[in-house]
């Protein structure tokens, strides 16, 4: 069992997290009323509808190995450069 100090110190980072979810969603509201005065102020033309956006899923890069090019020999009869990947 944790400590009530313990406790304390997970409920405040809770707190903290939910502070700055809160203000995350506040800046999305004012950007939405911003948007809404935007819309208004053209006579209330209605705007195309919005497509939806799927997320995007990073992949971790498994090792961070960097890209390197070949530069070819001075008398190489005209061959171009090639980039190597890992």
């Amino acid at each position: 069992m944790n400590n009530i100090y313990d406790a304390i110190r997970e409920r405040e980072n809770q707190i903290a997290a939910f502070q700055a979810q809160i203000s995350d969603i506040q800046n999305e509201i004012e950007a939405l009323r911003v948007a809404l005065r935007i819309l208004e102020e053209n006579g209330g033309k209605e705007a195309p509808k919005p497509v939806p956006v799927q997320p995007v899923s990073v992949q971790p890069v498994p090792s961070a190995q960097p890209v390197s090019t070949v530069q070819p020999a001075s008398n190489n009869g005209g061959m171009e450069k090639k980039r190597v990947w890992p």
